[in-house]
């Protein structure tokens, strides 16, 4: 996903989003996903073999069901490797 390169590097770091986080972004993730990856035949398989790799569900689930994943995944990284968590800052 397309992250603004200070953010990434300064303030986010090697922290994971927390959950606040993810689900606020929610809706620019799964438009991303179905606008720029799914929308074409070569970068849409890209996108599906990614999501096997990665995640909890089939590769041809709905981007909805990739989010939901992506969250679940999240929580066990959390929880197993207690990784500290990143706040985005809102409305600015």
């Amino acid at each position: 996903m397309p992250a603004h390169r200070v953010v990434n590097q300064r303030e986010k770091c090697d922290r994971l989003p927390s959950a606040g986080t993810l689900a606020a972004a929610r809706g620019a993730v799964v438009s991303w996903w179905d606008d720029a990856w799914r929308g074409g035949e070569s970068l849409g398989a890209r996108f599906a073999r990614e999501v096997d790799a990665a995640l909890p569900v089939a590769d041809t689930a709905a981007s909805e069901e990739v989010f939901a994943a992506l969250e679940w995944r999240r929580l066990r990284l959390r929880q197993d490797q207690q990784l500290a968590e990143w706040e985005a800052r809102r409305g600015g």
